[in-house]
């Protein structure tokens, strides 16, 4: 997604300014102070700022003409500012908690591109007894779509030309999962179900037809085997419901069904891992939309050769909603992998990873793309609560459709304080 970057050391020289001037620096806060509140409650304040560049920010292909022969800023500094509050409760096995985070990011060549995030995250997890635990989750979320991503990607011509500033949408997200079995148990089954209401909030004329409601139902056996490994057996179901069509467009409603067998494993103290494979089922209300079936999996392995070093490795087929093109997206990410390493006390250093095919299914050129992403990146924890951080990420997308490639950089550095 990341265009190179020609002018390095003007950049870094840059980042010592933000920096020495107090400017702009992220905070994550890796490790927060907690403050009792009393009746068991403690509340973690932190701050995250962080300057970063970004060398081709709205994705752009550079073979691509400019509608009305303007083009949009290319490349930009950018600073966000998220204070973060968390509230956490603890009785006994049970937790409680509560986290509100604001966004407010400013590009300082691009000011119509600002915007204000706000996220809302209450979990509960209690544990009745040793076979009986349950899951709750309550998130309002009213985040953005930067141009050139979601669905003004899609969308042309003098139409797309309108679109001066982020698209916005609130979600609201509602999840709970219910397990019966202990983790010794010879059985075990997780019972889930959630809910998503996504609609979008200004360009009303464009967005209205992308609002969408998403009930989701699913079941996970586990049969253990061995003392450490356990066969599974999972099924899925979700309806998905759009509020409006545009005239002359089929309907995107229908359900999606997956089927999927595996097997989980803890094969060593070093090594854990979980991996399934099966079929999902793609149906459409509309009958001029072709229902759609492909297989699914999901795998994933975590090794950690040392205490202090960790590999993640992943991979899994699902489908994605369209913005536009195309019934639906064929997501697969061959392999996402990331190494984390701490080298000290104070320093470690991450390394990520991904190959990534979309394709869109039934769209008019048969659309397909391939997405490689880079990143690198090291933190310093300079005193408890204080951090520092250099990333540095890259991305590439190759895609058969006119227009659609890209390359992006983006160099990022932070500072993460816990207050």
């Amino acid at each position: 997604m990341k265009k190179v970057i020609h002018n390095k050391s003007k950049i870094i020289s840059n980042i010592l300014v933000f920096v020495v001037a107090g400017g702009s620096v992220l905070a994550q806060a890796s490790e927060s102070f907690d403050y009792p509140l009393g009746f068991g409650i403690a509340a973690s304040p932190s701050m995250e700022i962080s300057t970063r560049h970004d060398d081709n920010v709205f994705l752009q292909d550079d073979r691509a003409p400019r509608v009305g022969g303007q083009a949009l800023v290319k490349s930009s500094w950018i600073t966000e500012l998220a204070p973060s509050i968390k509230l956490v409760a603890n009785d006994g096995p049970n937790q409680y908690s509560a986290q509100y985070t604001l966004t407010a990011g400013r590009y300082h060549s691009s000011r119509d591109d600002d915007f204000i995030d706000h996220e809302l995250v209450l979990q509960t997890h209690n544990e009745f007894n040793y076979r009986n635990q349950l899951n709750l989750e309550f998130d309002y979320l009213h985040l953005h779509e930067k141009r050139g991503t979601g669905i003004v990607e899609d969308i042309v011509g003098v139409i797309k030309n309108r679109v001066k500033t982020p698209l916005e949408y609130d979600d609201i997200y509602v999840a709970g999962d219910y397990t019966y079995g202990g983790a010794e148990s010879k059985g075990r089954i997780t019972v889930k179900a959630s809910r998503l209401d996504r609609e979008y909030t200004n360009y009303r004329d464009i967005s209205r037809f992308y609002d969408r409601d998403e009930n989701a139902l699913g079941a996970i056996f586990y049969y253990r085997v061995m003392p450490k490994t356990s066969l599974l057996f999972e099924t899925g179901f979700k309806d998905l419901n759009y509020d409006k069509t545009a005239t002359g467009i089929d309907k995107l409603d229908g359900d999606e069904q997956r089927y999927e067998v595996g097997v989980t494993w803890e094969a060593t103290e070093k090594t854990t891992g979980t991996a399934q494979i099966g079929k999902t089922y793609k149906d459409f209300d509309a009958s001029n939309r072709k229902d759609r079936d492909f297989t699914s999996w999901a795998v994933n392995v975590e090794w950690a050769p040392l205490t202090y070093s960790i590999i993640d490795i992943s991979s899994s087929r699902h489908p994605v909603e369209t913005n536009g093109t195309g019934s639906f997206i064929e997501n697969t990410d061959y392999i996402v992998a990331s190494w984390r390493h701490a080298w000290s006390e104070k320093l470690s250093s991450r390394v990520r990873g991904r190959l990534t095919n979309q394709d869109y299914i039934d769209s008019a050129a048969n659309r397909e793309d391939d997405i490689k992403t880079f990143g690198i990146g090291a933190d310093y924890q300079f005193r408890h609560g204080v951090a520092f951080a250099l990333d540095y990420d890259y991305s590439n997308r190759d895609s058969n459709a006119i227009y659609k490639d890209y390359d992006d950089n983006v160099i990022m550095f932070s500072v993460e304080l816990g207050m």
